[in-house]
């Protein structure tokens, strides 16, 4: 538990890091335009994540002006698993990245998961076959991570359980408001997927 709390937060980046997915140009096979359409909403969903937890962290900060709760091994006697400063318990800032991230995957990615369009081939059967299950998988990882983070902060006695959902609903809402704010997003989107292109990295 006390990797989970201190540590599994920097499985965050590896997570996007798949989502982005391998370079076009390392690629042995030309994509489809479909494919490539794709694969770059999937890159724009990562951009997206990390303005999200920019946003999460905003909020946080912006509560935490107003509201002082101090922590569980301040208040009470609490065996602590970890070393913490004696700042603000609430909201926990490792929920609300978590969330941002999770709340981004689940809005961009589970519409596609769910779509029931229809395929016109075989070919294009098997890539929205493997395509799903590839969004479904990121989206139960990230669950999985996010839900033990949470858990995990409580367990080494720095979060109560509500600093927790209170961090969980705060990475939630600013998914929500990233996503509310994408169309005036996609243009600074759109320039940096095409510089990282420049850059062979996308």
């Amino acid at each position: 538990m006390v990797f989970c709390a201190n540590s599994l937060i920097f499985c965050w980046p590896i997570l996007l890091l798949l989502v982005w997915g391998i370079p076009l140009n390392w690629r042995r096979r030309t994509l489809q335009p479909r494919e490539i359409a794709i694969t770059q909403e999937r890159r724009a969903v990562v951009l997206w994540a990390a303005i999200a937890c920019l946003v999460a962290y905003g909020i946080n900060l912006l509560i935490e002006q107003f509201v002082f709760e101090p922590r569980p091994f301040v208040s009470h006697k609490v065996h602590l698993l970890v070393a913490h400063a004696a700042d603000s318990s609430f909201p926990s800032d490792h929920t609300a990245w978590s969330f941002a991230v999770i709340g981004m995957l689940l809005i961009a990615f589970l519409p596609l998961c769910l779509s029931t369009r229809h395929k016109r081939d075989e070919k294009e059967q098997w890539f929205d076959a493997a395509l799903r299950r590839k969004l479904v998988m990121f989206i139960i990882v990230a669950c999985v991570i996010g839900c033990l983070i949470g858990l995990a902060r409580v367990f080494v006695g720095v979060h109560y359980p509500g600093d927790v959902l209170g961090g969980a609903l705060d990475g939630l809402v600013a998914a929500y408001l990233v996503t509310f704010l994408r169309r005036w997003l996609s243009r600074p989107t759109n320039a940096v997927l095409h510089f990282a292109q420049t850059i062979h990295i996308a």
